[in-house]
């Protein structure tokens, strides 16, 4: 009451954007949509985001991939948007309370994030090479082909384990698939964790292999402790992580690719400590907080200046 509303801004693509849009219209100011991913675009849903997209002022989109699927699937010229990728909150990562001796316990060289000097993770003779992945449990995740690949390695490098942290709607049935694969002592089920620093310290490799994506925040955090990162040809790839140079990018949906991938990685400690080193050159890079804000707080006002050109351009 009393201030004055410059922008609406929104972090939706359906309802909240068609109030956006309408309050909007009603105040005469500008408005923003923010697009995080394509995963709810069906239905009614995607009816109204392409209603909105097309009269919003500005699009804000997390990665130039999901900018051209937008542009490509609601015929948008690139001007209409701008590109400003998920803030990782890497600082934050690892508790003070974590202490190196409970990662150490677990046979393991400790891994720091950002902040710290460790970057790798030797194995211990006695504890298995350990992937990780962190996230929903969901379809579009497409966490079963990892389950299928670690059936398919455990043929000949029985040493082996995938930790999955997180849950969902298909944990029931990924875990009947472990079941029916036998590898109850392989695929090891964390559910959702409210601290996920002590499983990306103990991991050896990290995994995403998503069907979609619009970003990947796991994937920066896993980078931002130097883990070595497979994943699929979806969200900050080629962005964030770059083919044979800070990772390893596999063709959607690819098992066998993954297999491959994953075999690689068992192998070659050398390869491991490349690609997780540049990963974790890449995390150093992206935005901090305070980047972030000024970077966020340009674009709107660069929105809201302008709307006020359009509107002198209406009048006169």
């Amino acid at each position: 009451e009393g201030r004055r509303i410059d922008l609406i801004t929104v972090q939706d693509t359906a309802y909240l954007a068609l109030l956006a849009y309408l309050l909007a219209r009603r105040f005469r100011i500008p408005f923003e949509v923010q697009v995080h991913g394509l995963e709810k675009f069906f239905g009614i849903r995607e009816l109204i985001a392409g209603f909105v997209l097309r009269r919003a002022d500005k699009i804000r989109v997390v990665s130039e991939r999901l900018k051209r699927d937008l542009a490509t699937r609601y015929t948008l010229h690139a001007t209409r948007f701008y590109m400003l990728p998920v803030y990782t909150q890497i600082e934050s990562l690892l508790p003070a309370r974590l202490r190196l001796d409970e990662v150490q316990a677990g046979g393991l060289t400790p891994r720091l994030p950002i902040g710290g000097q460790a970057l790798s993770v030797t194995p211990s003779q006695n504890r298995p090479f350990t992937f990780l992945t962190v996230g929903r449990l969901v379809s579009v995740k497409n966490i079963e082909m990892q389950i299928r690949a670690v059936a398919e390695l455990v043929k000949k490098i029985p040493h082996i384990r995938l930790r999955i942290v997180g849950d969902g709607a298909e944990r029931a049935n990924l875990q009947l698939t472990t079941n029916n694969l036998q590898l109850e002592d392989k695929v090891i089920f964390e559910g959702e964790q409210r601290n996920v620093s002590r499983f990306y310290a103990e991991a050896d490799a990290f995994l995403l292999t998503s069907d979609y994506e619009g970003w990947g925040l796991t994937v920066t955090e896993a980078a931002a402790y130097g883990l070595p990162i497979i994943m699929t040809d979806t969200g900050l790839a080629h962005e964030f992580i770059k083919q044979g140079e800070n990772g390893i990018v596999i063709p959607v949906g690819d098992e066998e690719a993954l297999a491959s991938a994953m075999k690689q990685m068992i192998a070659d400690e050398g390869l491991r400590a490349r690609l997780g080193e540049a990963a974790l050159r890449s995390a150093r890079a992206l935005p901090k907080a305070e980047e972030q804000i000024v970077q966020q707080a340009a674009k709107w006002r660069e929105v809201y200046a302008a709307s006020l050109t359009t509107r002198s351009k209406t009048r006169g």
